[in-house]
């Protein structure tokens, strides 16, 4: 499991004074990216493996100015052209969930513009971030 400090942003805020619920899918996003960028090779927008085909979200409670947030992120499925992130975004001090979330990636060849089989490189490190 991998976790993802988040720096909330004035912009991220709503007028209710807390974090606008569109901006729960940016902090997602910033989760995927580094999870990317810790297991996989990415030197080109090319090389990046999957493209995002669902997300689904949860809101349990409202993110504050002030708080300390992270993503919780790890793998939860693996089928045979997709694999499946479960999120939970947490307070940093209690853990404290505000969000659960999943996400399904199709594994994707840029280059060939086609979804393919996930590759058995890429499925064992998917397999060492099931928890």
């Amino acid at each position: 499991m991998l976790k993802v400090p988040i720096q909330t942003r004035f912009n991220d805020m709503d007028p209710m004074r807390r974090v606008n619920n569109s901006s729960y899918t940016a902090y997602l996003e910033i989760a995927r990216v580094e999870f990317c960028n810790q297991n996989f090779v990415v030197k080109d927008l090319e090389d990046i493996p999957f493209v995002l085909a669902r997300l689904e979200m949860d809101l349990l409670a409202s993110v504050l100015p002030g708080m300390e947030i992270f993503v919780k992120v790890w793998v939860s499925k693996i089928g045979t052209t997709s694999w499946e992130f479960s999120y939970e975004i947490c307070e940093k001090n209690s853990e404290r969930v505000f969000v659960k979330a999943k996400s399904v990636q199709v594994y994707f060849n840029y280059r060939l513009g086609v979804k393919e089989k996930i590759p058995s490189g890429i499925r064992q490190i998917l397999e060492t971030k099931r928890p």
